[in-house]
């Protein structure tokens, strides 16, 4: 076996993805490779890792490895403009969710009896929790959309707080991180409350920008090779002419820009709520099944 670097070379060549057996290469991984905490969602991605401008996707078979342009370790900035665009990681977040609810069909009892060491009653909640959030935000996406930037988003904020204080807590000392992150959520939440039509300008600015930014860079690569596009000129070239027509809603007409960008959330948390459900469901018929034995023929 060989360490994945080796099998990289194709990416310099103008291959836009190389899918590794896990089978042919090193594991654990070399010391290079770092494990990244934040990634958009992909489908089948168990884990994601980072070495340079290598971002390897870890599945239960395989590392599929692609480049980025830019390290976001030193250019972050540039790497959201041009590898992870806002509308490129929404994209990829709303197909993550039909790719899974896709696969979760074909899970077998054996395979849900697996996951029985989880409370499958708790996901079944936590799912109907996020169900109803989805739908409140489609209702405000149509409504007061104000109460979404100045109750909703720092509610979450402040609860989420909460919750990791109150872990904290309970941990007896021995989990100070959670009791800083919870008083800094809280401090977060309090803030965003009570400065909501500020933050909500600068959420603004932020966002014509990040389009802007990412349309220019995409536009310009369409212009000087649309031969060599890994991800297809047509994709690319929509994701281009998306971007730039968000940037202009944002100074245009800011409130219709807010309304698409709470309806794309409420998709996401609707979906991630609806496949929390089946599976808890599901989980709770294979501990029934599992309880009741084997049936005779």
């Amino acid at each position: 076996m060989a360490p994945l670097i080796d099998f990289l070379d194709p990416l310099h060549r103008g291959m836009w993805e190389v899918i590794v057996p896990k089978s042919a290469v090193t594991e654990p991984l070399e010391p290079s490779w770092k494990r990244s905490p934040i990634n958009v969602p992909s489908p089948k991605t168990i884990a994601s890792y980072r070495s340079g401008q290598y971002h390897a996707h870890e599945t239960v078979a395989d590392y599929r490895v692609h480049l980025d342009r830019y390290d976001p370790a030193r250019n972050p900035i540039m790497h959201l403009i041009d590898d992870a665009p806002l509308l490129l990681m929404i994209y990829e977040t709303m197909a993550t969710l039909v790719v899974t609810a896709r696969d979760a069909e074909l899970r077998n009892l054996g395979t849900r009896q697996l996951d029985l060491r989880l409370n499958g009653g708790i996901r079944a909640i936590l799912g109907l929790l996020l169900l109803c959030l989805g739908g409140l935000l489609l209702l405000m996406a149509f409504g007061p959309l104000e109460l979404v930037f100045a109750l909703i988003i720092p509610g979450v904020v402040f609860g989420t707080g909460a919750v990791l204080l109150l872990i904290g807590i309970r941990s007896r000392g021995k989990d100070r991180k959670n009791v800083l992150y919870g008083l800094g959520l809280l401090g977060a939440g309090w803030f965003l409350l009570v400065t909501w039509e500020l933050y909500v300008v600068i959420l603004l600015l932020v966002l014509a920008a990040w389009f802007l930014s990412s349309a220019g860079v995409t536009i310009h690569r369409i212009v000087r090779s649309r031969d060599n596009i890994p991800q297809g000129l047509f994709f690319t070239t929509g994701l281009g002419i998306s971007s730039l027509a968000m940037g202009w809603l944002a100074f245009t007409n800011p409130v219709d820009l807010l309304e698409v960008l709470v309806l794309f959330l409420a998709a996401i948390i609707s979906g991630a709520g609806g496949l929390l459900f089946l599976d808890g469901y599901g989980m709770r018929n294979a501990a029934r099944l599992l309880a009741a034995g084997p049936v005779s023929a």
